[in-house]
């Protein structure tokens, strides 16, 4: 009988442990960010969106939260990224116009191929810094447009 209490008794603990996926009385309910890409020159390819939440290796793509792929379109491509905590983010992309899965640069390292940062941010003689390119995510439905760049 004793054993039967304490094994009880350890279920109990890991009950109250156990983390709750739902959100406490309260909490702001998470955002969803609905990205437009335009400006694309040509369907070859796929074009590669990625959102991240903070500033480190901001805009390599290794780093993002999440990426996603899809084939490219004159007419524009658009991604959606749900479950979004409320808080600052920023958008990269880039049209992968041969298919290689990265972004091809010269041999000075600017980039031969389209890419796209939110906020506009185009590169100039610094890498892209994460506090230009981001902006804020509440909760909710929310959208922004990337302009695609060659």
């Amino acid at each position: 009988m004793t054993q039967r209490l304490q094994i009880r008794g350890i279920l109990l603990a890991a009950a109250i442990a156990w983390p709750n996926p739902t959100p406490p009385p309260g909490a702001p309910p998470d955002g969803h960010l609905t990205v437009r890409i335009d400006g694309l020159r040509s369907n070859d390819g796929q074009v590669m969106v990625a959102i991240f939440s903070r500033d480190f290796q901001f805009p390599d793509g290794d780093y993002a939260d999440e990426w996603v792929k899809k084939p490219a379109r004159t007419s524009g491509v658009t991604v959606t990224f749900g479950g979004l905590p409320p808080g600052n983010y920023a958008i990269g992309a880039f049209h992968d116009e041969n298919g290689n899965g990265k972004l091809d640069t010269s041999f000075i390292g600017w980039p031969s191929e389209g890419y796209a940062l939110s906020n506009d941010v185009r590169l100039s003689f610094y890498r892209p810094r994460f506090a230009e390119s981001a902006f804020a995510v509440g909760p909710g439905e929310q959208r922004v447009t990337l302009h695609m760049g060659y």
